[in-house]
């Protein structure tokens, strides 16, 4: 997975080279300018004591640049909720034994990426996107037979890729997917969040 986001980043570099020219086609549809969105949905991890989800959701902005008639590049920054998880099955049972508690998991953070668009049309786009994730979070350790509760904080990284419908020049709905990996080898916790959501997105 980070050789993909590292190719995405190589790929989106050299896009970026292409004549700004270009950008100024009289069929122009790739999007320039700033821009903040927000989105909603289900986060999931599925690793050690966690198999479930919760309610999950951002916010982010940035900047896009034209970068031919129908592509644009932006670069962005945001905050992501994940949710919480709840420990399941042998690890539950241990954790409680010690301590009385569910051993739920809670992970968010901020994120700084790019964001490569398509626009297929004049009213439809898909996109990419990647960068890194700092993540803050706090859960069960993998241990199944003596499991700890740690917080942690760790830069990692994110990955995505979603669809959607540009209402008016200015607003757009989207459906997405969005891998983010956070974890600490160190204290053995392993949050890799699977984020399904819908987005809207405002262009100034």
């Amino acid at each position: 997975m980070k050789n993909t986001i590292l190719a995405l980043g190589l790929a989106a570099a050299g896009l970026a080279a292409v004549p700004a020219a270009f950008a100024q086609d009289a069929g122009q549809t790739a999007q320039q300018g700033w821009y903040v969105g927000a989105n909603a949905g289900y986060g999931q991890v599925q690793k050690g004591p966690y198999d479930n989800g919760d309610f999950a959701g951002g916010i982010k902005g940035g900047y896009r640049f034209a970068i031919n008639p129908e592509t644009s590049l932006g670069m962005e920054v945001g905050y992501v909720y994940l949710g919480r998880a709840s420990a399941r099955g042998q690890y539950t049972q241990n954790f409680a034994n010690y301590t009385g508690s569910n051993g739920q998991s809670k992970l968010q953070g901020a994120t700084a990426g790019l964001d490569l668009r398509y626009n297929i049309s004049q009213s439809w786009y898909a996109e990419l996107r990647g960068g890194a994730f700092f993540a803050k979070g706090s859960g069960l350790t993998d241990d199944r037979f003596n499991p700890q509760a740690v917080r942690f904080n760790s830069t990692d990284y994110y990955a995505g890729a979603g669809v959607g419908y540009n209402i008016t020049p200015k607003w757009s709905v989207g459906l997405n997917y969005d891998y983010y990996q956070a974890s600490d080898s160190d204290k053995n916790i392993h949050l890799p969040t699977n984020l399904y959501s819908v987005s809207a997105e405002y262009r100034f």
